[in-house]
């Protein structure tokens, strides 16, 4: 829904990665991206964010309002994206990584060729002919 919607409202989707979409508002590129429900989007002007945030609201009221944060320190995807410094974005990952490790078994040992369990290698389909 939402990369439909943004294309009618004339954005243009990267052709590298289609959850990145770009349009040029009053001259100036504005960019939304997204994984799953989490959208980042920028752009210098607030008026033209906070119009596409409207208009984003007013599409998706139906099934719930959004959460917006706004401001120069956000979290995005475990990330913190930092924008203090002008013309720096800092991107840290440190508590994320950190949970990480807090949350891995105390036990490691062993040797696996795949992180994958080797269930899902066990589909009980027979193999195809060459041909």
């Amino acid at each position: 829904m939402l990369s439909k919607t943004l294309q009618e409202w004339g954005f243009t989707l990267n052709p590298f990665d289609k959850c990145v979409a770009n349009k040029d508002i009053e001259g100036i590129q504005f960019t939304v991206i997204w994984h799953v429900d989490d959208l980042k989007i920028s752009d210098v002007s607030k008026e033209v964010v906070e119009d596409i945030l409207k208009k984003l609201n007013d599409k998706s009221e139906k099934e719930s309002p959004l959460t917006i944060c706004r401001g120069k320190v956000l979290e995005y995807l475990g990330m913190k994206i930092d924008y203090q410094q002008q013309v720096k974005v800092k991107f840290v990952i440190y508590d994320y990584v950190n949970k990480l490790l807090e949350e891995l078994p105390t036990d490691m040992r062993g040797l696996a060729t795949t992180p994958a369990s080797s269930y899902l290698f066990n589909t009980g389909c027979k193999k195809l002919s060459e041909e």
